[in-house]
């Protein structure tokens, strides 16, 4: 099974199944994912020379159906990347990747006869001079939020990256002007919190 890497953004979201997993004891009636994570920050310093700090490691313990479940799965991950400290606004492409390799690794013949599921993830968060604090946050305008684009969704569906559903054939969604497409309650929400794009960061006019 080959990993999944986003190498769209500065930023870089890997995941795979590690070899030699000796699934621990457990007392859990669940069946559960075992997930190892690491992390490392890139920050720029003044002189332009790029910094990466020591990389962070976490182990989690999450039940399977949390990750199978696209209302749960987002946030449960979401849960997960702030516990490492990655900030909210570079999250939903990361969780996009993690939620769809979890469900690849889950309908493997290996992992079905499993209790327990490893995992291994790890993430690069390149951070600008202006995103040093991990979690700054600003919310788009309000005239800006209520000018998105509506748009009927045509062809095939589109997975909604916020919620990680998907936006069925012929129901209406929210179209950002860099033409990615979310549920329209969803994105709405999302720009409550930041002005950026999910997928892309397109930056929003911000309040």
């Amino acid at each position: 099974m080959s990993s999944i890497t986003s190498l769209s953004l500065p930023h870089s979201c890997e995941a795979w199944k590690p070899e030699n997993f000796m699934e621990p004891e457990s007392s859990s009636p669940y069946h559960e994912f075992f997930i190892e994570v690491f992390a490392q920050f890139e920050a720029m310093e003044e002189d332009g020379q790029r910094v990466t700090s020591p990389t962070k490691y976490k182990k989690f313990i999450m039940p399977r159906d949390l990750l199978m479940t696209g209302s749960t799965s987002w946030w449960s991950i979401s849960n997960m990347l702030s516990q490492m400290d990655v900030p909210y606004n570079f999250q939903p492409f990361m969780i996009q990747k993690i939620s769809t390799f979890a469900r690849e690794l889950a309908s493997d013949a290996d992992s079905m006869c499993r209790k327990t599921i490893p995992m291994v993830v790890a993430l690069t968060v390149a951070l600008g001079t202006q995103e040093q604090g991990l979690s700054r946050l600003v919310r788009a305008s309000k005239s800006s939020v209520e000018a998105l684009e509506k748009v009927k969704i045509e062809g095939f569906p589109t997975q909604c990256v916020v919620c990680l559903e998907d936006i069925l054939m012929g129901s209406e969604a929210a179209r950002m002007p860099c033409s990615h497409v979310y549920h329209g309650d969803c994105i709405v929400n999302w720009l409550k919190k930041s002005n950026l794009c999910p997928l892309c960061r397109f930056q929003m006019p911000a309040e």
